[in-house]
C-alpha cells in the first residue's frame, strides 16, 4: 500500500509542478477531504475500542501505526498542493478529541468497572491525535521548509507552458 501511494505522490506532483496539469489539484483536494472523512471514521471506530478495553498491547500498537500511517498520508497529499490549507482539515477531528476526552473522563471516573491499566493507553492516544491536529490547527510553518525545498525542485525542472506577447 505504501507503495502504490508513493508511486501515486510522484506522479501527482509531478503531473501538476512539471507539467501544469489544471484538473488535478482539483480531484486531489476531493480526495483529501474523503480522506479526512476515513481518518475520521477509523477514529471514532478506534476509540470504540479504547472505551469498551477490548484490545491488548499489540493492538494498541497497531491502532496507532494506523493513525500515524494515516496523518502521514494527509500530510502528504497536502504537500503536492503548492497554497493548501490544513486548518479547515483539523476541526473534525478536534471535535473527535473533545469526544475522547469525554470518553475518558466517563470512563475512568464514572463506571464502576473501568480498568486503570488501560488509563495509560487512553491518554497516550489521546495526547498523539490531539498533538497532530492542533499542529495543523496552529500552522506554525512546520512543513515549510519541506514545501520550499519540493517547490524550488520543481520551479527548476519545469517544463510548464509560459505564454510570451
Amino acid at each position: 500500500v505504501g507503495l502504490a501511494y508513493l508511486v501515486g505522490w510522484l506522479t501527482a506532483m509531478l503531473a501538476i509542478r512539471v507539467y501544469g496539469n489544471l484538473v488535478l489539484p482539483f480531484i486531489i483536494h476531493l480526495f483529501i477531504w474523503g480522506y479526512l472523512i476515513g481518518i475520521c471514521t477509523l477514529y471514532l471506530l478506534i476509540l470504540q475500542r479504547l472505551y469498551n478495553q477490548e484490545y491488548d498491547f499489540f493492538r494498541f500498537i497497531a491502532y496507532v501505526a494506523i493513525m500515524a500511517s494515516a496523518g502521514a498520508a494527509l500530510i502528504g497529499l497536502h504537500l503536492i498542493l503548492e497554497d493548501h490549507n490544513l486548518r479547515p482539515l483539523s476541526i473534525p477531528i478536534l471535535i473527535i478529541n473533545l469526544i475522547q476526552l469525554g470518553l475518558i473522563v466517563f470512563r475512568y471516573v464514572f463506571t464502576p468497572d473501568a480498568n486503570p491499566a488501560y488509563l495509560f493507553y487512553d491518554l497516550i492516544f489521546f495526547t498523539g491525535m490531539a498533538a497532530f491536529s492542533l499542529f495543523m490547527l496552529a500552522n506554525i510553518g512546520l512543513l515549510a521548509p519541506v514545501r520550499r525545498q519540493l517547490t524550488s525542485y520543481f520551479d527548476r525542472n519545469s517544463v510548464a507552458i509560459r505564454t510570451e506577447d
